[in-house]
């Protein structure tokens, strides 16, 4: 069993790779197959579709590369500006084989025809949001603090789609603006 489950991620990870690369859509199964070295039938034996794939996929993703970036937000004693700017930046790592965030990159091409693809991005950012809301409230930003995770999510969407294509330094200078902009806002708030 575990020979089998070793497999299964080394699939998922070239997959994750591929549909990174290619997007789920300009890819075929030819080229999965090409790219993992499994035939056909083992695929659709093992994930039943192209799709079942692509959602194994996604679950992979969470558990290696999202999940300690997300413990950022749920361990972090440092300043909250510092913690929600590691968060960002852990994503637009240059050393990394995939800058970004796999659940954005998919969720922009496939969530408003794919239910499945909606509701597990739908989960992970609601996921997001309440450690975010959660962060804040730590640092006593608790009024309003809903709405200014949904605000500091949003940051976390764009950053994730439009930092792709700057610089390492334009991408820090581009989320230290937004989370300076979004929190300055809620300290205003807070005085009036």
């Amino acid at each position: 069993m575990r020979y089998k489950e070793y497999n299964r991620n080394a699939i998922l990870e070239k997959a994750i790779r591929l549909f990174w690369q290619m997007g789920f859509n300009g890819c075929s199964i030819n080229e999965i197959v090409e790219t993992t070295g499994v035939n056909r039938f083992s695929l659709y034996h093992e994930f039943s579709s192209k799709e079942g794939i692509l959602y194994a996929s996604l679950e992979l993703y969470k558990q290696r590369y999202a999940m300690d970036k997300l413990d950022i937000l749920r361990s972090s004693d440092s300043d909250l500006y510092e913690t929600l700017q590691q968060f960002y930046m852990s994503f637009l790592e240059d050393n990394k084989p995939m800058i970004g965030c796999y659940f954005i990159h998919v969720g922009t091409e496939l969530a408003d025809t794919d239910e499945q693809v909606r509701v597990s991005l739908s989960n992970y950012l609601n996921e997001i949001q309440l450690l975010i809301q959660d962060l804040l409230i730590r640092n006593r930003y608790d009024k309003g603090g809903d709405l200014y995770a949904k605000h500091l999510l949003g940051l976390f969407c764009t950053t994730m789609s439009f930092c792709l294509i700057h610089s390492p330094t334009e991408r820090l200078e581009y989320i230290t603006n937004g989370i300076n902009i979004i929190l300055s806002n809620y300290v205003e708030s807070i005085e009036q």
